[in-house]
């Protein structure tokens, strides 16, 4: 029985393959609701009528694209993770196109600056302004 088919079963049976899958972020099947699925496929296979051999190589090259993606993925949140705690230019830049408060006055920010250990924002209107002088930040 194809994968697709073993999805269309649902989850109502506390038995079923699907009931203890794992889901991953987004309610999408994640790995080891894959490789679930997979073995509840091959234990329940007819055996007058095994899978389709192509058919078995195209699910475990899924399997492996699947593998790949959410390895990417942790790689790229770590890269981001480590940018954002070293470097303070990228923690600010989530500033840019929010409206912020000074002692000069308000408007949106359109870049972020360092320049030697001083921080600064560009604000539109107002010109170049450190970020201790920032009293609030609006959406």
């Amino acid at each position: 029985m194809p994968i697709n088919n073993l999805l269309n079963l649902g989850t109502s049976s506390a038995n079923s393959p699907t009931s203890t899958a794992s889901q991953g972020p987004g309610g999408n099947l994640g790995e080891s609701a894959f490789l679930t699925l997979l073995a509840a496929e091959l234990q329940y296979q007819n055996p007058l009528q095994p899978m389709d051999n192509t058919q078995f190589v195209a699910q475990l090259a899924q399997f492996s694209s699947l593998a790949a993606v959410t390895k990417q993925s942790t790689t790229l949140n770590d890269i981001l993770s480590t940018l954002q705690q070293q470097n303070p230019v990228v923690q600010l830049s989530q500033l840019i196109g929010k409206t912020v408060s000074t002692a000069q006055g308000s408007g949106i920010v359109t870049a972020v600056l360092q320049q030697g250990q001083n921080l600064l924002v560009d604000v539109k209107g107002i010109g170049s302004v450190p970020v201790n002088d920032i009293t609030q930040v609006q959406a």
